[in-house]
């Protein structure tokens, strides 16, 4: 059970004096799992890829008071120039109190201090301040302001927790078929990113992941959708910090029974709760192209499964657009989103020449998905093409390794190929973004703007 999310373990009463702690991960390769991008097949296919095994996130111990914060969740509300704060801490009896500091680059901007009832404290802190240009600062792609927050539990006046944190101040919402933050409308220009690492399958270094983020800006994207993945709070951090919007998704199950619906949303709190506090996370997917639930357009439950998600997810941060199934046949869903891997750039346009084609027919010519499934294409909401391009290059090809389209043999040709899809994309003018395939080549798949090991195939300009 579980494996893309978090989860701890009080080992106090466990303790003697001399200890010894393992940590165990027994691997299964079920298609009723969160499996992602890891093959259950016994060898890579498509666009299935090496399985990671074991311990594949950071694993630490941490030492606390008696009395200690488990949760503590951070909504920005720039609207009234403060910070919602929902805080938890072990005890529901402890008597404590929690001392709230918010400092903006060194200068304290404001002090709360409350209590809690019954293991929660529920407050609002005012972070306005004449320092900024409009009472904010605030957090963007080109302007990534965070505030620094310090917590402090107070028990009888003993402090018996301490933690530091940020946060950010930014608005996300959409509006007749636009996407606004801040109040300004943006435009997404996403990349793919699977996070697969030249030797490390899921698991990353702090240097690589840092790497593949400086690049992804250096090449002009403003933001990246993290693919089949949950990656860790390091990887999250950067992008708070670098000013990268962020789409997170849910690994996908490969079938539908009520065993995968159970494993699925037994860890949607979780995975909501590792990105509620990240202000780069402006998008949730559920569902990634009818994977695991491959009959949506005529099964009804398949159906009200994408929608409980939908309903979960929102139940857990309203604050966040949320996709359903990304891709295609679409049900209830925050943006209509479409994969459309078309290498001709006249056909692609003229799959989209209208808003009411490209939602009540199926415009990708190499999926032949319907956008939407029957009953839901009337939602009026942002319409997005969140996968094309896909180009395969590489310099020495051993002739196994594949990408979308005809395969191009140079370079000139290849970046010329990737200009007239993504010009032809951003023609589309009722869409609100788009996300290219891909970062990196993964294994097999080489249709990445750097190689497997992080080298530019290309120029970044």
């Amino acid at each position: 059970v579980g494996g893309n999310t978090p989860f701890e373990v009080n080992l106090t009463p466990f303790l003697s004096e001399k200890n010894t702690i393992k940590i165990k991960v027994t691997d299964y390769n079920l298609v009723n799992q969160g499996l992602g991008k890891q093959k259950w097949k016994k060898e890579n296919f498509l666009c299935w890829y090496t399985r990671t095994m074991g311990s594949w996130q950071n694993v630490w111990l941490e030492e606390t008071g008696r009395t200690y914060l488990t949760n503590v969740e951070m909504i920005p509300n720039i609207h009234t120039a403060s910070i919602e704060i929902d805080a938890f801490i072990n005890d529901p009896q402890a008597e404590v109190i929690i001392e709230s500091k918010v400092y903006y680059q060194g200068e304290l901007i404001n002090t709360l201090i409350t209590s809690f009832k019954e293991g929660r404290a529920k407050y609002t802190v005012d972070v306005s301040s004449n320092s900024a240009h409009f009472r904010l600062h605030y957090w963007s792609p080109q302007d990534p302001n965070l505030y620094d927050v310090e917590f402090r539990i107070l028990q009888d006046g003993r402090v018996t927790d301490e933690i530091s944190s940020y946060f950010g101040m930014r608005h996300i919402e959409s509006h007749e078929g636009r996407i606004y933050l801040n109040d300004q409308e943006i435009y997404q220009k996403l990349i793919l990113n699977q996070g697969y690492y030249f030797e490390g399958g899921l698991t990353g270094t702090v240097e690589e992941m840092t790497d593949d983020l400086m690049k992804i800006k250096e090449m002009g994207f403003n933001g990246h959708r993290i693919h089949q993945k949950v990656v860790n709070h390091r990887m999250l951090y950067l992008c708070d910090t670098l000013g990268l919007l962020t789409w997170a998704e849910f690994p996908s199950t490969f079938e539908f029974s009520q065993q995968s619906v159970n494993n699925t949303m037994h860890e949607i709190p979780a995975f909501v709760q590792k990105h509620i506090n990240h202000p780069s996370i402006i998008c949730y997917v559920a569902m990634n192209e009818s994977w695991g639930i491959n009959e949506i357009s005529h099964n009804v439950k398949e159906q009200n499964f994408v929608n409980a998600l939908y309903y979960q997810i929102k139940a857990l941060d309203h604050t966040r657009l949320v996709i359903g199934n990304d891709g295609w046949e679409q049900t209830i869903t925050d943006i209509a989103t479409v994969h459309d891997y078309n290498s001709n750039e006249k056909t692609l346009i003229e799959s989209y020449t209208t808003e009411e084609i490209a939602t009540k027919r199926s415009p990708s010519l190499t999926s032949g998905r319907k956008t939407y499934v029957a009953g839901y294409a009337q939602q009026n909401i942002p319409y997005m093409i969140s996968e094309y391009g896909g180009v395969a290059y590489e310099e020495n090809s051993n002739g196994e390794s594949w990408g979308y389209g005809d395969r191009l043999s140079n370079k000139e040709a290849v970046l010329g190929k990737i200009e007239a899809l993504t010009k032809a994309v951003m023609k589309v003018d009722f869409a609100c973004g788009f996300c290219y395939t891909q970062l990196t080549d993964v294994e097999q798949e080489v249709n990445g703007l750097l190689t497997a090991d992080r080298k530019y195939k290309f120029a970044p300009e």
